[in-house]
């Protein structure tokens, strides 16, 4: 498909790009390589789908600039054997890992739920700070740490497992003056700070920081109260289960 590119804002052949990694959907997957959406909107409650949510964004240079912190971060998620971790009964910090990648990916992922028109990010309204992450990425610049800062908090479940098999729509809303964008996948709450003051936000500190050190609390599942909400739809197993019988 020849359209311009998001980012370069070049006319290019798109690539069918992933908004949220697909990485992040594999352990989604059944046997049949599917995994299932759930509405809580719809009649329909259940749909399937074989990949995540992809749409026709970016230009093949600026798809390869986005690989690059994607394999990046899949690898300190899933197959890197971490080093320097510290952590106690709330939280883990990591030390060491490359600011530049780690923070682009963050911001990477912010600015295409921005751009693109797939309802299930349809929530997420930057206005001009749309603009402004689309330089910084264009630029490969991630800024100082305190821009567009991540608050990250692992979901746990069953002991030390992460709720790893849940990707939810993204949120916007507004804590102590302050905008916010919050995504779950990947096991992780994923909480964004989109405000010109972040320099003055009191956890600012438990961002990325430019030294290489993440700060990733953790939390039990059934104290979110947005994830035990959904939860109560999940367990009404007999209505779900007549829709994925069809």
């Amino acid at each position: 498909m020849k359209a311009s590119c998001k980012l370069c804002l070049k006319e290019s052949e798109l690539e069918y790009s992933h908004i949220i990694p697909e990485y992040f959907y594999k352990m989604m997957y059944d046997e049949n390589h599917r995994f299932m959406e759930i509405s809580l909107e719809s009649e329909k409650l259940v749909k399937f789908y074989q990949k995540g949510a992809r749409e026709y964004l970016l230009c093949k240079d600026c798809e390869n600039k986005f690989s690059k912190y994607e394999r990046y971060v899949s690898q300190f998620f899933y197959h890197k054997e971490l080093q320097g971790i510290e952590h106690d009964s709330r939280s883990f910090v990591f030390q060491g890992l490359d600011y530049t990648f780690m923070k682009l990916f963050q911001l990477s992922i912010l600015w295409r739920a921005a751009v693109t028109k797939l309802k299930l990010f349809s929530d997420v309204k930057l206005g001009p700070h749309s603009e402004k992450l689309r330089m910084m990425l264009l630029n490969e610049n991630p800024g100082n740490y305190y821009e567009y800062g991540c608050l990250q908090f692992a979901v746990i479940i069953d002991k030390d497992k992460l709720t790893d098999g849940l990707i939810m729509p993204p949120a916007l809303f507004r804590v102590e003056g302050y905008r916010i964008c919050r995504f779950t996948f990947g096991g992780v709450i994923w909480i964004y700070l989109i405000s010109n003051h972040n320099n003055l936000f009191r956890w600012k500190d438990f961002f990325l920081l430019e030294n290489g050190n993440l700060t990733i609390f953790t939390k039990f599942f059934e104290d979110i109260k947005y994830l035990m909400d959904f939860g109560k739809v999940l367990v009404k197993e007999e209505k779900l289960k007549k829709y994925i019988d069809e």
